[in-house]
């Protein structure tokens, strides 16, 4: 076979889900392209693992094009050990053996997507798949890899163009692809073209340009934290002990369920230029430009059951759990799963959610290597890159109940007499909910769903839009050499050293609006023009700003003296209808609130949100205003980086008798990292004059009292070793050992402290004040990196070249992680008076946590059987991976908290068939339930989590078991052509959160189907 087909065979995997295995070869013969495809590439990927001195897993671009797969990261989940989180369905972060703490590098350096401007962890996302011919993703570590990965390191790999034909070659890739929820028929163009000069100089350009729509469908049955000092609790054995005074379920916040039906639409385009050049016999030249950017809009509508009574069914509530509700028995008193009905008025709450996303990066890497023919071999590499991200969040909520009455807020102030949804609704109607195993089922009575369909009884209750800018640079320069010293011993020896700076910009922005009201400061006579959150003030009527004697005066000249009355009695902004004359063309009816939800029939109008475009145009047009932007300073900063790292590292081969060998690195690496973080200085007392807020710090916007500038310095010695004992080559036993660190998320640096008050208390003598809620401290520069020491003891069997037989035991140990401290300090309420304090939140280093497990894996091409199963082969592999933090446990049953959110049992399986015209390949993708967090609204009492007992409060949720298979399939129409069919999750398998109890559902992600066909073409 010519080494020069080695890249055609690699060549454009489909970024979604294609398989065009050996398309193209260049060689005459069909038969020999298919040959290349499925097999080789199974075969490259067991030559990697078998001739590493690391623990390495591998993919080729034929795994990554033949996978059924949007994105890289659904390809790389059927490497042993990943796992992958999902976006809208599609593959974005990965993690290794449990942890999160991934670095993704490009052909052995650090490189830049825009999802990894403030942390080391890429979103495969924004990396167009077409681009990439492989990826190896290192599970041990050696000296020279880069410092970054607790879990491991993926290095994704790019083409080479000396690795081209002679002449003028190229390919193009047209596809469509439809989605079973969405509907929407969605184009895709890559290829790539090359021109190589007689295999001295060579050039090639990839490309891959992609306008994909995918379903984003949601349900959350209980939101929590919106409705304050109502609980029940149950008769309940609740931590299995056989006793039921020791632990009684409490629930003290209730909101009600949400339902969401949203669509991300994503373009992606990117480039991958390379210039290859052998300068003479001792000296190559590669330049590569690496260029991606990704717009994505993720928007829907959604609607909110509010928080309301709710008549519960008793008898089956008994039934499922045991449990017999107590206390407020009219109120919150029931799991989901036994269904509710209740009655509601004009309180249900719907509206727009839409989130906007503009980002790009840039990675340029310029590479001189030498190898004379001698001892030593080098390289000389300077790398720079560019990446930035904006996004905007746009909330829009309209209600149908009256904006007057109970609430005490009075609209149409300055002499504006226009009702406001003079259809309100405040008759009372039977709903009812009911969560399913995939899905809810939500019943409206007629006439509720009569009255919700009159645009005259909705108003906007409340709008939110926030925007963010992130960007980072990035330069590299590092050298690495190689000395060989003989073929056994101390076979050579590495050296290298790397200097990099990264700097990188978070600026929070809020949009405020103009209220026509005015405020006077007596204590400094000056007058301010009000601002509020778009038709939201702040949850008024509050202080504003906390304990500050302000005169609010409306521009009639009325007068509202805060010694009388300290309370804003008025909307400072009036309603907005929706029938209004500028509002009534971007409205549209709303009869589909996702997939997830079934029964409710309803046609509501609300704002389509494919007419919203740019957020702040819309918002202004919507209320008839000219927006105020102001940056948030205690959640913009800026921080710099500078990183200086050496290392050192002996390669070794002996043979210690015929046949057994032993081979391996020992090596060390020392890496320094000054960081330096500017942040801006913050009083919390201290609140821009010129906004009206409440007890919500989100609904107003601190002073920026100047920067505050610390710098922080640590240093690591980073031993590894790694060994390998093979025999015959046909086994292997492998041992390691290394040392890793990692550096903390940026935001963990540079954000700063949240601070938000409770409703106001009147004291005896008329005065009033705010009690405090809680504080947030959101960075800490002392923050020291993650640490890890890893083990690995591995056995492998390569039965044939094309079979492996694989056993790994794995241990981690892991300290310096993020962890959260969280206490109650005797801090202030809004008047200065300190009273009960408040919880306090800081973020600490944490100590002692672990991830161990085993993971087994197979691979066999089954050539040797007779007939059309010698073109049939198999992939399977499994892994456990519990993980722990020591010193907490789970309240209902003192187990331990698993450290990540990751699952601890996940397996792949992966069935193909390849003959002379057809490919075939179904792709199975297993993963245990994964935990996620405590839900703090429900508690058990007595102890209500006392940390003294390492009791973790709230109850527990998880991401139920997933299943999601995959098929693909190719047939070569001849040497140049070949056609593919590919299904994506074809069994429309779902993801679904649950508290504590399988069936106590809270959250569902509907995922879709989606099918592709394409049409491949080389020359």
């Amino acid at each position: 076979m010519k080494t020069t087909a080695h890249f055609h065979r690699k060549l454009l995997p489909l970024l979604i889900a294609s398989s065009i295995s050996g398309a193209y070869a260049q060689d005459n013969s069909l038969e020999e392209v298919v040959v290349t495809g499925v097999r080789a590439a199974q075969e490259r990927a067991i030559d990697v693992k078998r001739n590493s001195a690391e623990i390495v897993d591998s993919i080729s671009s034929e795994d990554i094009g033949k996978l059924p797969d949007s994105t890289i990261a659904d390809s790389l989940q059927r490497v042993t050990g990943i796992q992958i989180q999902r976006s809208a369905g599609q593959g974005a972060l990965v993690s290794i053996r449990g942890s999160r703490e991934v670095l993704t590098t490009l052909n052995g350096e650090l490189f830049l997507t825009a999802e990894n401007i403030l942390n080391s962890q890429a979103d495969y996302r924004d990396v167009p798949s077409a681009l990439i011919s492989g990826s190896n993703v290192a599970k041990s570590m050696n000296a020279k890899h880069l410092e970054g990965g607790i879990g491991g390191t993926v290095d994704l790999l790019t083409r080479r163009a000396l690795s081209l034909d002679e002449g003028l070659s190229g390919s193009v890739r047209l596809q469509g692809s439809e989605g079973s929820i969405t509907k929407t028929t969605d184009p895709e163009v890559s290829g790539l073209v090359g021109f190589n000069w007689d295999d001295q100089t060579a050039m090639s350009l990839a490309f891959s340009f992609a306008d994909q729509t995918v379903s984003d469908n949601s349900v959350q049955t209980r939101a929590g934290n919106e409705v304050q000092d109502e609980g029940w609790g149950c008769n309940c054995d609740a931590n299995g002990d056989g006793d039921k005074s020791d632990r009684y379920l409490t629930m003290s916040n209730w909101d009600g369920p949400r339902l969401y039906k949203n669509d991300t639409e994503r373009e992606r385009l990117g480039l991958a230029y390379n210039f290859n050049s052998q300068l003479n016999d001792s000296f190559e030249l590669n330049f590569d430009s690496f260029y991606n950017k990704m717009d994505e809009v993720a928007a829907g509508n959604y609607l909110h059951l509010g928080a309301e009574a709710i008549d519960y069914d008793r008898n089956r509530l008994t039934e499922l759990y045991g449990i017999t509700p107590v206390g407020q028995e009219d109120m919150y008193a029931q799991f989901y799963t036994t269904g509710w009905k209740k009655m509601m008025d004009g309180s249900v709450r719907g509206g727009v959610n839409s989130d906007y996303r503009d980002t790009s990066a840039a990675n340029n890497s310029l590479e001189l290597k030498y190898d004379g023919g001698g001892a030593f071999t080098g390289s000389l590499r300077y790398v720079t890159s560019k990446a930035k991200r904006n996004t905007s969040n746009l909330i829009l909520a309209q209600k149908a109940d009256s904006p007057g009455g109970a609430d005490g807020i009075a609209y149409n102030t300055n002499g504006d007499t226009r009702v406001v949804n003079p259809g309100f609704i405040d008759d009372r109607y039977p709903v009812t909910f009911n969560a399913n195993k995939r899905d809810v089922t939500v019943g409206f009575d007629p006439a509720f769903s009569a009255r919700l369909a009159d645009p005259a009884a909705w108003y906007f209750h409340s709008s939110w839009l926030e925007g963010e800018r992130q960007s980072v640079n990035l330069d590299v320069l590092r050298a690495d050499g190689n000395f060989k010293f003989a073929d056994e011993g101390i076979t050579s020896l590495d050296v290298g050293m790397r200097f990099s700076d990264r700097e990188a910009s978070r600026t929070q922005s809020h949009y405020f609006m103009p209220t026509g009201l005015t405020a006077y400061n007596p204590a400094n006579g000056q007058e301010y023009e009000m601002l509020v959150k778009y038709h939201e003030a702040g949850y008024t009527p509050y202080f504003a700003p906390q304990g500050a004697i302000w005169d609010y005066r409306i521009q009639t000249g009325a007068t509202q003296n805060p010694a009388t009355d300290p309370r804003i009695n008025f909307e400072p902004v009036r309603g907005v209808n929706l029938d209004e004359a500028h509002v009534t063309p971007y409205i549209g009816n709303v009869t589909n609130f996702g997939a997830g939800v079934k029964g409710l029939d309803v046609s509501i109008p609300m704002i389509d949100v494919g007419r919203v475009g740019d957020h702040v145009a819309f918002m202004d047009e919507l209320y008839d205003t000219t927006h105020v932007k102001r940056d948030r300073p205690h959640r913009s900063y800026h921080i710099e980086e500078s990183r200086e790292s050496f290392y050192v590292q002996a390669n070794f081969s002996n043979d210690l008798r015929p046949g057994i060998n032993l081979s391996g690195n020992l090596g060390v690496r020392r890496v320094t990292d000054t960081i330096t973080v500017t942040k801006n200085l913050i009083d919390t007392a201290q609140m821009d004059p010129d906004v009206i807020s409440g007890r919500d710090v989100n609904h107003t916007n601190f002073v920026d009292l100047g920067d505050v500038t610390t710098v922080v310095s640590h240093s690591h010695f980073l031993p590894s070793l790694n060994a390998t004992l093979s025999f015959e080559d046909d086994y292997k036993i492998r041992f390691s050992y290394d040392e890793r660190t990692s550096l903390q998320p940026l935001n963990n640096f540079g954000e700063g402290t949240d601070v938000t008050y409770q409703s106001q208390i009147e004291l005896p003598d008329g005065s009033r004040y705010q009690p405090i809620g809680s504080v947030k401290e959101g960075g800490n520069p002392y923050l020291a990196p993650w640490s890890a020491n890893v083990y690995n003891l591995g056995a492998e069997w390569y039965p044939a070249d094309s079979a492996l037989l694989g056993l790994t035991f794995f241990y981690m140990d892991i300290g310096g992680f993020t962890d959260t401290e969280t206490k109650v300090a005797p801090l202030a309420d809004s008047d200065g008076v300190v009273r009960n304090g408040a919880t306090m939140e800081r973020l600490i280093n944490g100590k002692d946590a672990s991830v161990e497990g085993v993971e087994l894996s197979y691979q066999q091409s089954f050539d040797f059987l007779p007939g059309f199963l010698a073109n049939t082969g198999i992939t399977w592999n499994y892994t456990y991976s519990p993980s722990e933090k020591d010193g907490q446990k789970l309240q209902f049953d003192n187990s331990d908290i698993p450290f990540n959110s990751t699952a601890e049992d996940q397996s792949n399986l992966v069935l193909w068939y390849n003959d002379d015209r057809f490919e075939f390949r179904v792709a199975a993708n297993y993963l245990g339930k994964k935990y996620d967090g405590q839900f703090s609204n429900w508690t058990l009492d007595p102890l209500q989590g006392n940390s003294e007992e390492g009791l973790v409060g709230g109850l527990d949720t998880w991401e139920d078991s997933t299943l999601y298979v995959d098929v693909s399939s190719t047939y070569h129409i001849n040497e140049s052509f070949n056609i593919n069919l590919n299904v994506q999750n074809l069994t429309e398998e779902d993801s679904i959160k649950y508290r504590r109890w399988e069936n106590f559902r809270s959250e569902y992600y509907t995922f879709e189907r989606r099918i592709t066909l394409g049409l491949n073409a080389k020359f």
